[in-house]
């Protein structure tokens, strides 16, 4: 009774742990921003994708929560009659809590990342900026009056006057094209950590099941190990072996044993990487559901290579920010086209009597001595360097996916091949020598020695830990692959375009 308790108290603990982790989703994840007026140009094809995420993300992490609740479910258990009907929940074992898959954990990840918060934040300051630079300049009310006191009256004339700056050109309209392209590159951005968030969290999923298979191998290393010094043991009673043959055996128990701590150590930091990445350091451990095993035909490099050049968010914001150049270069070859100043007075000339009188003053800059040719220069200059910059990336990516296709295809092969012939011949050849140690219904035909089922057994576990280091950097090289290479899933997402002269202005252009 007393270990039913402790297991129903463990297992309230996890589920707690878990439900504070998912239910609580950080503000700001989904891609959008506050409503802004109708003129303000939008990212339709961003926020509503965001938006679909982010609805995916939370459903997932909401079946996280379900699916555990659902084992600690609580049921009616009749009492005696008098007494009220009381909710007990029921024992359950550790064994039959559901394992975590791969869309929870991502679920999770993408309600708690807090990359993906800075993301949106970004976006939303880029629509921010570009609402803010197509919007006219305020006009300039004030009071005027002239020659007070002449003649002994109020003045030549007492009124008010208002100014205001024109701008022509279509420089508002080019300023808010271009801080609305600079929204879409953030907002691209935003996509590509999302993608480095679920890439990081598959990657270290799959590091996490390759450690927690090792920990169970290398437990029957241990084991074989134990039976290896025992059989040297007997066999050396019996003046079968040596004492130095038992010495090497206990060595070699040593060894396994060592290399079991090593193992569980892994699975312990593999363990805490990945429930960091998924934003729940403090989720307890528990089991991962197993797909470990590759089952996929191997990716065609020509293929990945053209889904890369066509869909990698990092090429898709460098062709955005030749884009951007563009409009900016656009935008400060109009500069120096003169804003038109209105000055608009009226009001009462009391030395006349007290007639109303008006007048208006209208002026602009002469484009003299300053044409903003240096800015026109630099501009140039921008839009030339994305033109390369988005040249050097190509090339980037493909030496990249060069190197990654093949680890990829190395791995695939090996796994491939152990799958196909090594293992089953191991596993074939131990049970063959078990079989000829002893024989049920021929036990007095004994041709094989124990030690030698120990090695066949040794040997087979040895493949079966190269299988799953194999294994492993498969499915590394399949999510990096098919995630356009992009990592970093904690990394802060980097800026749409870079600070510069033209940003440090009072007002966005």
């Amino acid at each position: 009774m007393e270990q039913k308790l402790i297991t129903t108290i463990l297992l309230s603990t996890f589920i707690f742990s878990l439900f504070g982790c998912v239910t609580s989703p950080s503000r700001g994840v989904e891609l959008d921003a506050r409503e802004a007026p109708q003129d303000f140009p939008r990212v339709p094809e961003a926020r509503d994708t965001q938006k679909s995420i982010q609805d995916t993300a939370t459903q997932t992490a909401g079946a996280a929560v379900a699916k555990i609740q659902l084992v600690a479910h609580q049921e009616e258990v009749p009492q005696p009659h008098g007494h009220s009907e009381l909710m007990v929940p029921p024992v359950v074992t550790p064994e039959e809590i559901p394992p975590l898959t791969l869309q929870d954990l991502e679920g999770m990840a993408m309600v708690n990342n807090p990359t993906l918060v800075q993301a949106n934040a970004q976006f939303q300051g880029e629509q921010g900026a570009a609402y803010q630079a197509g919007l006219w300049f305020n006009p300039v009310v004030g009071y005027t009056s002239e020659q007070i006191g002449v003649n002994g009256t109020a003045g030549e004339t007492q009124g008010g006057y208002v100014t205001q700056e024109i701008v022509t050109g279509g420089k508002l309209r080019l300023s808010r094209a271009k801080w609305a392209q600079r929204a879409q590159i953030a907002a691209t951005i935003a996509q590509a950590q999302q993608q480095r968030v679920l890439n990081d969290v598959q990657t270290h999923f799959y590091r996490t099941l390759a450690a927690q298979r090792l920990v169970e191998i290398h437990r029957k290393f241990v084991a074989n190990g134990e039976d290896n010094v025992q059989t040297h043991r007997e066999m050396l009673n019996l003046g079968q072996t040596t004492a130095s043959a038992i010495l090497q055996a206990e060595v070699e128990l040593r060894r396994d044993q060592l290399n079991l701590k090593d193992a569980e150590n892994d699975l312990h930091q593999a363990w805490r990487t990945l429930v960091a990445l998924v934003g729940c350091p403090q989720l307890a451990s528990t089991r991962l559901e197993d797909m470990l095993a590759a089952t996929q035909e191997p990716l065609d490099y020509e293929l990945a290579l053209g889904q890369l050049l066509s869909s990698s968010p990092e090429l898709v914001a460098a062709r955005q920010k030749i884009q951007h150049d563009q409009i900016q270069l656009e935008r400060e070859r109009v500069q120096p086209i003169p804003n038109v100043l209105v000055d608009a007075r009226v009001g009462r000339n009391f030395e006349a009597g007290g007639q109303t009188t008006a007048g208006v003053n209208v002026g602009l800059p002469i484009p003299l001595f300053d044409r903003n040719r240096g800015t026109i220069q630099q501009a140039q200059a921008d839009l030339t360097r994305s033109h390369a910059d988005a040249r050097r990336l190509e090339l980037e990516l493909q030496t990249r996916l060069a190197a990654e296709y093949r680890a990829y295809l190395s791995a695939w092969q090996r796994v491939d091949e152990y799958q196909a012939t090594m293992l089953p011949k191991a596993e074939e050849a131990s049970e063959l020598l078990r079989k000829s140690y002893y024989d049920p219904k021929m036990p007095e035909n004994r041709r094989a020695l124990w030690v030698d089922v120990l090695a066949a057994q040794r040997l087979h576990m040895t493949l079966e830990t190269e299988y799953v280091g194999s294994l492993k950097n498969y499915h590394e090289a399949d999510v990096a692959i098919r995630g356009m290479l992009l990592t970093g899933g904690l990394t802060e997402p980097p800026a749409a375009v870079g600070g510069g002269h033209i940003d440090a202005t009072p007002k966005p252009r």
